[in-house]
């Protein structure tokens, strides 16, 4: 903890962890070892720390009036020039358990330990073993908007509405359809900046879309696509229905 300036415990504490909380932090981990094992480890909720240091500074002044620590004349909390939390003192275990005893808080020390060899691998479910996570606390409301500079290539759009009206309403791929207008995309199979002509273009729904762009065989796909784009060049357009509405590419 920083050092207390002008006598003041609580601004001082509020200043370090508003700081702590800017940078995106939820919680304060305590350890404490003895050799190679440890102890106490004792995650805090940010927001709980100085309610928890203000409770050990009233136990710990309570106590010293009634002489009940000895010889001891110093606050718990007021250790020094810092703030400090206390996770045990035999001879005051009511400090300790202020803190214990405080909703949210976890001994991570007293969790089952997990084999490591044994465990599923993951790939990252840190935020999931954070004790006292509210996930509604994720994200936010009302958020700015930006401006953002986007890139293109120019399309025909006589080219797309061709395409939509050669699909007779159903996806190239799937035979997928729905009767509402923008269910299906065009997709250039060898990109826009490639060629935007009819043979280059197959109407899609959007989960052959992004299959024909992000799936693992999305080479195979659109070999695939391309023979059934081959085939516009003598088609004659279907009459639309509901469906034949551009959307995304």
């Amino acid at each position: 903890m920083s050092s207390v300036k002008n006598g003041d415990w609580v601004g001082t504490l509020t200043k370090r962890i508003n700081r702590e909380k800017a940078a995106g932090v939820t919680h304060l981990l305590l350890v404490q070892r003895e050799k190679k094992d440890i102890l106490y480890a004792a995650a805090i909720p940010i927001d709980s720390v100085i309610p928890i240091w203000s409770r050990q500074r009233d136990i710990s002044e309570r106590l010293i009036k009634k002489g009940a620590l000895g010889r001891r004349k110093k606050n718990h909390a007021m250790n020094g020039s810092r703030p400090t939390l206390w996770l045990c003192d035999a001879h005051a275990p009511a400090v300790g358990q202020a803190l214990w005893h405080y909703r949210g808080v976890r001994n991570l020390a007293k969790l089952p330990v997990i084999d490591s060899a044994a465990a599923t691998p993951v790939t990252d479910d840190s935020i999931d073993h954070l004790p006292g996570v509210d996930y509604g606390e994720l994200g936010g409301d009302g958020k700015t908007p930006v401006k953002r500079v986007v890139s293109g290539v120019k399309r025909d759009p006589k080219i797309r509405k061709i395409v939509l009206k050669l699909s007779g309403g159903k996806c190239e791929r799937c035979a997928d359809h729905r009767d509402y207008p923008a269910f299906l995309d065009v997709h250039h199979i060898l990109g826009a900046g490639t060629s935007d002509r009819v043979y280059n273009c197959v109407a899609l729904c959007p989960n052959c879309h992004r299959e024909a762009h992000a799936s693992p065989d999305r080479d195979a796909i659109n070999s695939t696509l391309l023979a059934v784009a081959e085939q516009h060049k003598e088609k004659k357009p279907a009459k639309p229905s509901a469906s034949h509405v551009s959307g995304t590419v």
